[in-house]
Parts: C-alpha cells; sequence; structure tokens
C-alpha cells in the first residue's frame, strides 16, 4: 500500500532533492573546469605550446620562434620543423654520424659523444642562429 505523504513532509522531501541536485550540478561543473583549466597549464600557452589546439585563439597565430628557446629535449626533427631547418642541415653542420638522427634528442646526442649537453646545446643554437641569419639576409 502506498505511503500518503503529508503536505509538510512532501515540502520537506522536495526541498532535499533539490538541494542534492544543486550540489550534484556544482560539482559537475567545478569539475569540468578543473579540467580544462588542467589542460592550459600543462600544454601552457608560450611559444612552444602546440599548434593545433583550435579552441584557444592565440594559439592559431604562428609563434615566433628564437634559437635561445631550444632547449635539450627536442628532437633534431622538431627543431627542423619549428624552424623550418632542411632535414639534413643540421646532421651536416654537427657532422651528426649517428643512424638515429633526426629522431634523437640534444641530450641524448650530448650523452652518446660524451659532452657537456650545455657545450652542445650551445652549438645547436649557434647553428640554428646561423640558418636563420642566412635566411634573413637572403629575404631582404
Amino acid at each position: 500500500m502506498k505511503k500518503v505523504l503529508k503536505k509538510s513532509e512532501w515540502r520537506k522531501d522536495n526541498l532535499w532533492r533539490a538541494v542534492l541536485s544543486v550540489a550534484f550540478f556544482s560539482v559537475i561543473v567545478f569539475t569540468l573546469y578543473a579540467i580544462e583549466s588542467n589542460i592550459d597549464a600543462t600544454y601552457g600557452l608560450g611559444e612552444l605550446a602546440p599548434q593545433n589546439r583550435i579552441h584557444h585563439p592565440n594559439l592559431r597565430r604562428p609563434a615566433a620562434l628564437e634559437p635561445a628557446a631550444i632547449a635539450t629535449w627536442m628532437t633534431f626533427d622538431y627543431l627542423n620543423r619549428i624552424f623550418k631547418l632542411p632535414p639534413e642541415y643540421l646532421k651536416a653542420s654537427l657532422s651528426i654520424t649517428d643512424a638515429r638522427y633526426p629522431r634523437m634528442t640534444v641530450k641524448r646526442y650530448a650523452s652518446d659523444r660524451r659532452s657537456d649537453p650545455a657545450i652542445v646545446l650551445t652549438a645547436v643554437k649557434a647553428a640554428v642562429q646561423a640558418f636563420l641569419s642566412v635566411q634573413n639576409n637572403a629575404t631582404k
């Protein structure tokens, strides 16, 4: 047999449902906001951020990279792409003979040569800067 609720009991029951619904909705909104914030913090909005994130208007413009932004975690393939270098330019200018080129990082190349990564990084930056300088002089 179905229990008939009094008017005050019915209001109290519905009030709790409404409060729980609002609380649940608030948790969902907060969680989605936290996930979106974490994605932005993970990928960053700097010049080395991925360029295929369409939802952010600042990432639609191409980034102007400088050789000073080069880091040891970058692969030679990545450097060739972001600085628009010919595929074999760094291999020739740095005398790289490793078969893993261009899919090796600057740090890996330095450790294979038993060199200080900072010295190798400086050489890579200088090679990229030299190429960019030649390109800039050719376009002027």
